[in-house]
């Protein structure tokens, strides 16, 4: 009995030096507290305003951590936050190892996942998904000092009806947003294949109904990252490509009205100008140029042509046609496919890189 009352001190004294300030149910709370009352949060937590950062079209608001530890190497705790393009995020950054390692362990009992593990201390980046929330875990070295950090994010997704053109769905920047908001059953992991030689990981909501859409991931690791979204037809997915059955004209519209199946002509009056796109004799056929002028932006949406009656030799052996040329030919040419940039559309979710 004495000698466990010897030891007694030692371990309030390690409590005290490298105990956890936060446990992740308080962290992950931060993503949940409204922008005017996080000062009163932190302060609850034992953390003082010192300053702001200022970074282009980013201010970072910091706390540093006022709580006494008795040691020769105190830990240097601190929490910031920022905002960009609505999109409120969160830091919290420790100096003590166990500590990182105690809310990493945490996250896993919590059922976050992460689909690249890695147990060391010194990894670089690693990322955290459960339903609208993501947690990056990172550390930086300077000199003998090791500082951990953990961004915490909380997604901002719309309600249901706030969801009426194809533009809407770029807030969806990861299959796990797409899966924990529509549900298991109506997404789906694929591969999409940009060409013979090279693919690229990508999600299909509401696969093989006129609903589908199909969301291209810029981080293949972690199925986030939003690049493209296409919806249509000739959509090259594994999937696609071995589904025997017809799916129906794909409903989804955009905001300036193109919609997939639409005729040519249609599209010519929308646009209120002709314009041009690849004939036969190029490895972009049907693609809609990026610099025809008129009321459309074809820089913001990528628009593929098909054509029920191009297969003869005059079509062929054309580069590039012009849309009045084509109608007065008596061509049968129709929105095919639509791919949306994500970088390009007003509203979309911003990086997190």
């Amino acid at each position: 009995m004495k000698r466990i009352l010897l030891f007694l001190p030692a371990i309030l004294f390690f409590a005290s030096a490298y105990g956890q300030v936060l446990t992740l149910s308080s962290l992950i709370e931060t993503a949940d507290v409204p922008v005017k009352n996080i000062d009163r949060y932190v302060a609850k937590k034992g953390f003082g305003y010192i300053g702001n950062t200022y970074l282009p079209d980013t201010i970072i608001r910091e706390y540093h951590y006022n709580g006494k530890e008795k040691t020769t190497n105190p830990i240097i705790r601190t929490f910031r936050f920022f905002s960009i393009r609505g999109a409120v995020y969160f830091i919290y950054s420790t100096t003590a190892a166990a500590e990182y390692r105690e809310l990493k362990n945490s996250l896993q009992k919590e059922g976050f996942f992460c689909n690249e593990q890695e147990d060391s201390l010194q990894a670089k980046c690693l990322l955290y998904q459960r339903n609208d929330l993501t947690v990056s875990l990172s550390s930086n070295r300077v000199d003998t000092v090791t500082e951990y950090s953990f961004l915490v994010r909380k997604a901002k997704l719309p309600r249901p009806k706030e969801i009426n053109y194809a533009e809407d769905l770029s807030v969806f920047d990861s299959h796990e947003y797409l899966r924990y908001y529509f549900g298991d059953k109506h997404v789906r992991k694929d591969i999409y294949y940009l060409s013979e030689k090279e693919i690229i990981k990508c999600t299909i909501l509401f696969p093989h109904t006129n609903r589908q859409a199909v969301f291209l991931w810029g981080d293949d690791v972690n199925n986030r990252d939003l690049k493209f979204i296409c919806f249509g037809g000739q959509l090259m997915t594994k999937s696609s490509l071995l589904y025997e059955k017809n799916v129906a004209e794909n409903i989804w519209r955009l905001k300036n009205g193109i919609h997939a199946g639409m005729s040519m002509y249609s599209l010519r009056m929308l646009n209120e100008a002709a314009f041009d796109f690849y004939g036969g004799n190029s490895v972009n056929t049907g693609v809609v140029l990026s610099d025809s002028t008129g009321k459309l932006d074809f820089k913001k949406e990528h628009i593929i042509l098909g054509c029920m009656n191009c297969n003869d030799r005059d079509f062929l052996r054309q580069a590039v046609m012009n849309s009045d040329d084509a109608i007065m030919d008596k061509r049968i040419l129709f929105v095919q496919t639509i791919v949306l940039k994500a970088s390009e559309i007003k509203g979309a979710a911003p990086s997190e890189k």
